[in-house]
């Protein structure tokens, strides 16, 4: 399909980047099976009008005996990039189907909002096996030096390491 000349030039490039993305998740999926614990990263498809992706969930599990993820003890990161409500991270952990929300947004009244559902949520997980113990909402805090200014927490912080001095052993 990507190789076919009688496809228009963006349906190519579009299925061309659908296989990237498939391609990353399956490298990003492929964990050590008998570590204690599993990393996950996904990277949900949901590009924005301006093409850039919306959404990312992090897990981090215990593993069960089979090696599946623990779904009763583990934690998850949801990274959402909303157009009217701004950057929203969802940090959710879970200890034996006991479930603490943290909510941190860049919009005060969404925070607000989302606190005021609280028996929603509550009624929600208790459906699906689950008991809410706290919800909170919290401003996002943007990165310092940036007080002014509308900070791009889409793109990757950059980091440089210092400069090495010293020596690795000791003797």
């Amino acid at each position: 399909m990507m190789a076919s000349d009688e496809l228009p030039a963006p349906l190519q490039e579009a299925a061309r980047q659908l296989v990237q993305q498939l391609t990353g998740q399956q490298l990003l999926l492929n964990t050590d099976r008998t570590a204690p614990f599993a990393q996950v990263t996904m990277f949900l498809p949901l590009i924005g009008p301006d093409g850039r992706q919306t959404a990312a969930v992090h897990i981090e599990s215990r593993r069960g005996r089979k090696g599946e993820l623990d779904p009763a003890n583990c934690r998850l990161w949801f990274d959402l990039q909303m157009k009217t409500l701004g950057q929203i991270m969802v940090d959710v952990q879970v200890a034996d189907k006991k479930v603490l929300l943290k909510i941190y947004s860049e919009k005060e009244t969404t925070g607000a909002f989302l606190e005021s559902r609280q028996e929603e949520v509550s009624t929600a997980l208790e459906k699906a096996g689950y008991r809410l113990l706290s919800l909170k909402a919290e401003p996002l805090i943007k990165p310092e030096g940036e007080e002014g200014n509308e900070a791009d927490f889409s793109q990757p912080m950059s980091y440089a390491p210092s400069v090495y001095k010293g020596v690795d052993y000791r003797v």
